[in-house]
């Protein structure tokens, strides 16, 4: 239906929104790993994941939800790390900004 488009448009804007949202944040967590600034790094990751999760709420499981759900995850272990003031390498932030570009570009 009509609805059901319209709807789906929406979530999608969603995703994509909370997918640049996230993009950002992964950006400036990684500035702040460079100033050795592990708490705002931790903080700026933790952003992306309440944005990634919100775009989730109501999408019906499909390959795009796992793939987010991916990120997610990845995002949540590295937040994990830095706040028991673990360095992540600048690396696995670039891969994680290649992966939600990925998904974007979907």
């Amino acid at each position: 239906s009509d609805l059901d488009t319209t709807m789906g448009i929406e979530r999608d804007l969603r995703r994509r929104q909370a997918l640049l949202d996230t993009k950002s944040r992964v950006v400036q967590a990684k500035a702040e790993l460079v100033d050795k600034n592990y708490g705002e790094a931790a903080k700026q990751l933790a952003e992306g994941v309440d944005a990634l999760e919100s775009a989730l709420k109501g999408a019906k499981p499909n390959e795009q939800t796992q793939a987010v759900r991916g990120l997610v995850g990845q995002l949540q272990e590295m937040r994990l790390e830095l706040t028991i003031g673990k360095p992540v390498p600048i690396r696995k932030l670039t891969e994680l900004q290649q992966n939600l570009d990925k998904e974007l570009n979907k």
